[in-house]
């Protein structure tokens, strides 16, 4: 599309909006006022469209008169012609969507002429963050009626139910994941939740395309962790470059699987979170995995010692990035550590370290640690903390291979003892005797997990 051709259309939807509220406010000025904004219109339109607005907040009519006796007589032929040119106001909700792109496209037009005459990288970077903001914005506003709704909700039970995979079946059937979420994974120093973030990223590189951005580790950590887990390989000998004839075949053949997998591992330290929105813009990311949240710069002067206040702002802006981006957002945080007199060593909530408000803008939180905080290789829990779309407050089994940095469910058999599967036996068969009618039994014992 030419420069020209876009500033006609630009001019063509102010037309048509302005129109229609001339013509029929009734009709149309809810939808022009929640949907568009004076910015988005230039010179005279501006000018009638601050008028009217202006009008509809007061409560009094919007017509040719009404709007004349605000910007002057001066208006009058301009304001025949719109209206003599505006077909009908019945086409309304189609000049808007107009509006509110070609405003978009010639923000981004203003941008990268900006972008062309910046001096500094801070001035660049500033208008790149502004640029990808306006990219993300959404042309349409959506109101979806009741009939609408059912109709939509029948047509999605048809369809095969998507979500995010995490590489672990519990955890994948318990949280279910989708673009547009925001989830945390907490983990105590040393329990494994880099490994585990990783092994995680991996899976989903399969079909969805990952940025991880790493603010403790380098890259190359990253892929030595990568190979040990994909190739089964000591990640000993890996960092040590003592690899055995046998495991660097293995590294060779996997050789493949790695350039099939849409990973990217940025060295992100010193970033904000509007240089990760930028990347992840510029590189077309599904998934960003953070590792980690405390760690990242807030981009925003907050007062000196004030971590809670530094934190808050970055896990806001990640969960906002989340949303407008419509991607799957993973940052790692740190949990603080037990303490000595609690009664409970498990992590709750209230483990995040610095904000509670990490808490707040995630959808989904798990948190990792030892089952022994004293033994090396002790088996890990992944404790679900918050789950907005399911249950929440159970806890996953893994045990860590360290050598080969790698996580697994531990399958475990039911902890139902067979004493109550007979007990359960015996009462169905005496009410298949005595008729319909009976009495409830208790179940006893002292089994601890009895639901009683």
């Amino acid at each position: 599309m030419s420069k020209g051709k876009g500033q006609n259309q630009h001019l063509d939807a102010q037309l048509g909006v302005i129109g229609s509220l001339l013509l029929d406010a009734d009709r149309c000025a809810g939808e022009v006022f929640l949907r568009t904004r004076e910015d988005q219109y230039t010179g005279e339109y501006r000018t009638l469209f601050s008028a009217a607005k202006r009008l509809h907040q007061e409560g009094r009519p919007i017509d040719p008169v009404t709007v004349r006796g605000i910007v002057g007589e001066d208006y009058t032929s301009m304001m025949l012609q719109i209206m003599d040119v505006t077909p009908t106001a019945a086409n309304c909700s189609a000049y808007v969507d107009l509006l509110v792109e070609q405003a978009q496209v010639a923000k981004m037009q203003a941008l990268g002429l900006a972008l062309a005459g910046c001096n500094t990288t801070e001035e660049a970077k500033e208008l790149l963050a502004e640029a990808n903001k306006a990219v993300v914005q959404r042309a349409a506003l959506r109101v979806v009626s009741a009939k609408e709704g059912h109709l939509e909700f029948l047509a999605r039970q048809d369809e095969k139910a998507e979500y995010i995979p995490w590489g672990f079946p519990k955890l994948s059937e318990t949280v279910l994941s989708s673009l547009g979420d925001f989830v945390i994974l907490g983990g105590r120093p040393s329990a494994g939740k880099t490994a585990l973030s990783v092994q995680m990223a991996w899976e989903q590189t399969a079909a969805k395309r990952v940025g991880y951005f790493s603010f403790e580790t380098n890259p190359d950590e990253v892929y030595d962790r990568l190979h040990a887990m994909a190739a089964s390989v000591d990640s000993t000998r890996i960092r040590t470059h003592k690899l055995q004839e046998d495991e660097r075949q293995k590294v060779i053949d996997i050789g493949p699987e790695f350039a099939s997998r849409q990973l990217d591992v940025i060295h992100a330290n010193g970033m904000t979170v509007a240089d990760i929105r930028n990347v992840a813009v510029a590189k077309g990311y599904d998934v960003v995995y953070v590792d980690y949240l405390q760690i990242v710069n807030p981009g925003r002067e907050v007062k000196r010692g004030d971590r809670f206040g530094g934190v808050s702002l970055v896990s806001m802006d990640l969960h906002n990035m989340a949303v407008s981006l419509g991607i799957l957002v993973v940052a790692l945080s740190q949990l603080s550590r037990p303490d000595r007199a609690a009664r409970s060593k498990v992590p709750g909530l209230y483990s995040l370290r610095e904000s509670g408000q990490i808490e707040q803008d995630a959808d989904a939180v798990f948190l990792l640690y030892k089952t022994n905080e004293e033994d090396k290789a002790s088996p890990r829990n992944l404790r679900i903390a918050k789950n907005k779309k399911g249950f929440a407050g159970g806890y996953i089994e893994m045990a860590f291979d360290g050598s080969t940095q790698t996580f697994r469910e531990i399958e475990k058999p039911c902890k139902v003892s067979s004493h109550y599967v007979e007990v359960g036996r015996a009462a169905k068969q005496r009410a298949r005797s005595k008729g319909a009618a009976q009495d409830l039994e208790e179940l006893t014992g002292p089994d601890k997990d009895l639901p009683f």
